[in-house]
């Protein structure tokens, strides 16, 4: 008896897990940006402090200092691009607000139909946009909140789909070894509906009635939830100046560690290493647990000051991808 129930209950527990894949719509929300979180294996929520925090951890905007202005291309599988591009804004010493556009674009694409599944001769495009505002706030010597707000379209050929989301996360810094702990809750918020002109048709309402006139007919699709994500990560100097335990003018090692918890599949976790020499050159690495296609990411990065003109940071990374080889996202920021 015993035995039965434990293989019932594991059977149920598989197929819960099972269950929650493809269970929500916008996927491309969860697609990490920049190349520095991403070379880290998206081990991020509490090191944010650049022009990708606003995906990440909006209260990580608290570690821009001045105007930022980055820009984020993912050469990602089948011909399938992600760019993000973002603005953050000091405000008072203790305040930041950010804007940002993240955009999933892929080439034209054959219309089909029952009569003609291989192409009608038309073609399409499809787009997934969000555009975010967000505001960040110093609460404490230790603590950092934000917010952010997300209207979110999906547009394939005739057919669209809106709807508004919000994120909210925290920062808080340890006042022993320079120990961070982020937290983060992405994309809570309403459903998808496509509706568009496609979902007309003209339908006879009574086929028993001769003569009768067809009538326009609207199908109406089911309701899609948006990919809620919860972020809880710590990050640690092992390395460098200030609290890190191992003390070094010219070499920074920051250690990165992420748990996730998607609505639509098991949970993950990232962990991150970056190498830093000198703050001009930085090399990478992380490693992604419980995920089916990815495990291993590198990259590395480089900062140039160049004055009174700014500060430039390009940042590369590669995710291997298994059987559909390796993706690339370069970033660039800028701040002044």
């Amino acid at each position: 008896m015993r035995r039965l129930l434990l293989l019932i209950s594991t059977v149920a527990l598989v197929y819960a897990e099972f269950d929650k894949v493809a269970t929500t719509s916008a996927p491309f929300l969860k697609m990490g940006v920049g190349g520095r979180a991403t070379a880290m294996g998206g081990g991020f929520v509490a090191l944010a402090d650049d022009g990708s925090s606003l995906f990440w951890n909006p209260a990580g905007m608290m570690g821009v200092k001045s105007l930022t202005v980055s820009a984020s291309h993912n050469d990602w599988l089948l011909d399938i691009n992600h760019d993000y591009l973002s603005l953050i804004l000091p405000g008072r010493q203790n305040e930041r607000i950010g804007v940002s556009v993240s955009a999933l674009t892929m080439g034209d694409q054959p219309v089909r139909t029952l009569e003609a599944p291989e192409g009608t001769g038309l073609v399409y495009n499809v787009m997934d946009l969000a555009v975010s505002a967000a505001y960040a706030r110093q609460m404490s010597d230790l603590l950092s909140i934000g917010i952010t707000g997300r209207y979110i379209q999906l547009n394939a050929y005739n057919e669209s789909a809106s709807t508004l989301a919000l994120d909210v996360g925290s920062i808080l810094k340890s006042p022993h070894y320079g120990l961070k702990i982020g937290m983060s809750l992405s994309n809570f918020g309403g459903d998808f509906q496509y509706r568009g002109r496609d979902l007309i048709l003209k339908a006879d309402t009574d086929d028993e009635i001769d003569g009768n006139y067809s009538s326009d007919v609207d199908l109406r699709t089911e309701p899609w939830p948006l990919p809620l994500m919860i972020r809880i990560g710590v990050s640690w100097d092992i390395m460098g100046l200030n609290e890190a335990p191992l003390q070094s003018q010219n070499s920074r090692l920051t250690l990165a560690l992420d748990a996730d918890h998607p609505n639509d599949g098991p949970e993950h976790l990232n962990f991150g290493l970056e190498y830093a020499v000198k703050e001009m050159i930085y090399f990478r690495m992380g490693y992604r647990n419980n995920y089916d296609q990815e495990m291993f990411t590198m990259g590395t990065g480089i900062r140039l000051d160049m004055k009174q003109h700014g500060i430039i940071k390009m940042d590369y990374a590669v995710k291997p991808m298994d059987v559909f080889g390796n993706t690339s996202i370069l970033s660039v920021e800028f701040s002044r």
